[in-house]
């Protein structure tokens, strides 16, 4: 058997100690309600056996990762499947599909095929014309699982969180306070021990699409580069309909984001920032890596500076925030050339001079980056009714800017003497 090294991690962050009530002294018992994790399990015939599937579109309930194609947004409803939104007016956006992949939760997109994972597999599927959307190729063991049995085949797909309140013994409870109020059920410490569709909608420009500052997939050239906790995957798309993964480079711990800029790979993680050397796009070569406070941790980059927003988190285990400005002149020695102070920096973008940063419930902040080491000093506007995380600058002559948080997806044009306009709202349910 094998497990995920995160797999305590991510199962302690999934479970919040709720509430209790008051305790019974002759019987030393409290009643307690805390949300319980009970973990999923598919064996991988299973996850293979259906094919995904067109849907009419549905509302959006937990967005995740967001990419812009031909002038649509697909957004990933997590682990369910992908939204296709219809963006010729963004003044008007209209949700008109609903493709149904289990586990998916990254995408990319090259010459009207759709790259997304399911669950530990890597799906390739014509969308061409959405309406017939269909698998054209499937890469079997693609992504690690959180878990694997390797003698049944089952493999750990997700946790399902449920509210329970029950009479809990003052022992029992004097272990939940010991995790500090975090209840976790026996099937999790098992398996530690263990180890309406729109007609004639298409995407007919081909070409590769743009994913945000937080995305894991993204598409150069004949390669699609992929990240996971630990490794950097190399995924060759020379047959498009039968990617095959060509190399995997480990790159440590706690990674999370790409970004390509020209023939670099610039990799955020929740300790640093590794610069990758792309010139061979089946060996990528790492340049070199620079280190920061433990936060989490994407990276946009423009000219010769990296922006890197690090925030405090969940699963970060940080307490700074604050955007770290680095002189990348040379690749092979990156310099911190400045700190920002920010609220709570999640995803950021940038059009011309213009950067736009996603500061979680605190909103979007833009500023004018003409002179990057001051650009404290330059806050052109801040909007504050939104909850943003990550954001893609749209290409066209309209600076646009598309925005995803938990409470939808926004678009708003950005005014260089008034500030934020937002154009229009498609909330989640």
């Amino acid at each position: 058997m094998k497990f995920s090294n995160n797999l305590l991690l991510y199962s302690f962050s999934l479970l919040l100690f709720l509430g209790l009530s008051a305790c019974v002294k002759d019987d030393c018992e409290r009643e307690v309600t805390y949300l319980q994790s009970t973990p999923i399990y598919m064996t991988k015939d299973a996850i293979r056996q259906d094919e995904p599937v067109v849907e009419a579109a549905r509302s959006l309930e937990h967005p995740g990762q967001f990419y812009y194609y031909n002038q649509y947004i697909l957004i990933a409803e997590k682990g369910e499947g992908i939204h296709i939104i219809d963006n010729r007016d963004p003044h008007t956006p209209r949700t008109i599909a609903f493709l149904n992949i289990p586990g998916a939760d990254n995408m990319a997109v090259k010459n009207n095929i759709l790259y997304v994972n399911n669950f530990i597999d890597l799906l390739a599927i014509d969308i061409s014309n959405i309406e017939q959307a269909h698998l054209i190729g499937r890469t079997a063991d693609v992504f690690p699982p959180l878990w694997e049995d390797i003698t049944t085949g089952q493999v750990l797909v997700r946790y399902d969180i449920n509210e329970v309140t029950e009479k809990m013994d003052c022992a029992s409870y004097s272990n939940l306070r010991n995790w500090g109020g975090v209840f976790v059920d026996n099937a999790t410490f098992n398996t530690f021990e263990a180890g309406g569709v729109a007609t004639g909608s298409d995407f007919s420009n081909g070409g590769v699409g743009i994913g945000g500052s937080l995305a894991r997939f993204s598409i150069i050239g004949d390669y699609l580069y992929s990240v996971s906790d630990t490794d950097l995957d190399v995924i060759s798309l020379q047959q498009a309909e039968a990617p095959q993964r060509v190399n995997t480079i480990n790159l440590g711990w706690g990674i999370e984001t790409i970004f390509p800029y020209q023939d670099k790979l610039f990799i955020g993680s929740n300790s640093g920032m590794f610069i990758f050397d792309n010139s061979n796009p089946a060996a990528p070569t790492q340049l070199s890596a620079f280190a920061h406070a433990r936060a989490c941790d994407p990276v946009f980059v423009k000219d010769n500076y990296a922006y890197v927003t690090l925030r405090d988190g969940s699963t970060c285990e940080g307490f700074v925030n604050q955007m770290d400005l680095v002189d990348i002149t040379d690749l092979t020695n990156p310099i911190l050339e400045k700190s920002f102070p920010m609220a709570n920096p999640h995803g950021l973008t940038i059009r011309d001079n213009n950067l736009i940063l996603c500061e979680g419930t605190h909103g979007l902040k833009a500023f004018d980056i003409s002179d990057p080491k001051i650009l404290d000093q330059h806050l052109l506007d801040t909007y504050t009714n939104v909850h943003a995380v990550d954001a893609i600058s749209l290409p066209g002559n309209t600076p646009i800017t598309v925005v995803i948080g938990e409470e939808g997806f926004y678009q708003f044009q950005l005014n260089p003497t008034t500030g934020f306009e937002l154009l229009s709202l498609i909330p989640v349910k």
